[in-house]
């Protein structure tokens, strides 16, 4: 092996032209054409020592050295300038944070290979036009980075490739882009030096003469994070902390499938008997203390006396329907409050068949309701 060549943890966005093999040549130049003053507008903020461009030839593949928050903005780029065009030009797109080699190719030029650009090419696959996608590897550390950037993101599901590999991902919604803090001179390993200097503009762009030490911090600070959300993750899940949901849509953090094991379910006296193969139980009435109260995280606003408490517990996470309209996933969704009568609950996940139960409540009740999947 070349001493040039060496492994590194870096972002890749995958792009793709939809449908450009099926256009005239004329065709496919100018909207090729349009690709490259896109990504030139949108990549004139990142340093050329920061990245690397490869032309797929139907799209193209960014490589960023140093900071992650460089491919959300650059998602961000597409996404808004897509929204804005007239439709001539409509791309898929794929986030994903992995290993990646640097290398030179054929031509002597700068080139990426490894599983980190061939993940972000099959998340690219997954995506509907001019929709952006993220791997769950580059959601955990981009949403660990700012409590903003999570809030971009929306659990899309588990997604399976031609190699039966299964990759969850989270789409890039349409809430308005965080303010970009300014860029700090940054410096890369010394290999970079030794795969070349001569890139074009549209092919890649390295540093000269980087320094090591500071590659090593990068990827040192990358995997501390995504240690520390995975501990916090396992954490959270046993002790089950209050969290802040949201009413409509799941929340983008989800269990990894690798938890996913059991089928469970303890709840109060149905009205109906769940589907077959779920267990479930009768949990005493119990009112809810006022530590609870103060602690408990609802998916609508506790309304005193007038409203009952649905608390749950699901393993590894499911989302959470009450009478038909989504409430969010649990976990973090833990509560419910909900008014006096009968309602339908229903747990959903993908990989499993549904959870159902009736539940009837009374103004200050508490019920829990338990359900694992297996």
């Amino acid at each position: 092996m070349s001493s040039g060549n060496r492994n590194f943890i870096c972002t890749v966005v995958f792009i793709d032209i939809v449908g450009f093999s099926k256009k005239a040549v004329a065709d496919q130049l100018r909207i090729k054409q349009q690709l490259n003053q896109l990504l030139a507008s949108a990549l004139e903020p990142v340093p050329p020592k920061d990245r690397i461009i490869l032309d797929t030839g139907d799209g193209a593949a960014v490589s960023f050295l140093g900071d992650p928050e460089d491919g959300l903005f650059l998602g961000l780029a597409l996404r808004d300038a897509l929204a804005a065009d007239d439709n001539t030009l409509q791309l898929r797109t794929g986030i994903n944070l992995g290993p990646v080699r640097l290398v030179k190719d054929i031509n002597n030029q700068p080139n990426i290979i490894g599983d980190g650009i061939n993940v972000a090419q099959r998340v690219m696959d997954f995506a509907a036009p001019n929709q952006v996608l993220s791997s769950r590897s580059y959601y955990e550390v981009i949403s660990s980075l700012s409590t903003e950037h999570s809030k971009l993101f929306t659990f899309e599901g588990s997604r399976t490739d031609k190699h039966v590999r299964e990759h969850e991902v989270y789409a890039l919604g349409k809430a308005p882009a965080p303010q970009r803090a300014p860029r700090k001179k940054t410096a890369h390993a010394a290999a970079f030096e030794k795969l070349g200097n001569t890139a074009s503009t549209a092919r890649s762009g390295l540093m000269r003469r980087p320094l090591l030490t500071t590659a090593l911090t990068v990827i040192l600070i990358l995997s501390t994070a995504v240690l520390i959300r995975t501990t916090f993750r396992n954490v959270s899940e046993v002790e089950q902390p209050p969290t802040v949901t949201q009413e409509s849509g799941p929340l983008p953090v989800t269990p990894g499938p690798e938890r996913t094991t059991a089928v469970e379910a303890e709840v109060k006296a149905p009205a109906k008997a769940p589907k077959a193969g779920a267990k479930s139980e009768t949990t005493p009435k119990t009112k809810p203390s006022k530590k609870t109260e103060s602690v408990a995280t609802t998916s609508e606003p506790a309304a005193g006396s007038e409203t009952g408490q649905v608390r749950l517990n699901v393993l590894p996470w499911g989302e959470v329907y009450v009478n038909d309209r989504k409430f969010g996933v649990a976990p973090p969704l833990r509560d419910i409050a909900l008014k006096p009568g009968t309602h339908r609950i229903e747990i959903r996940n993908p990989g499993f068949a549904s959870y159902v139960q009736f539940i009837d409540i009374e103004a200050g009740e508490e019920i829990r309701i338990r359900h694992r999947f297996r």
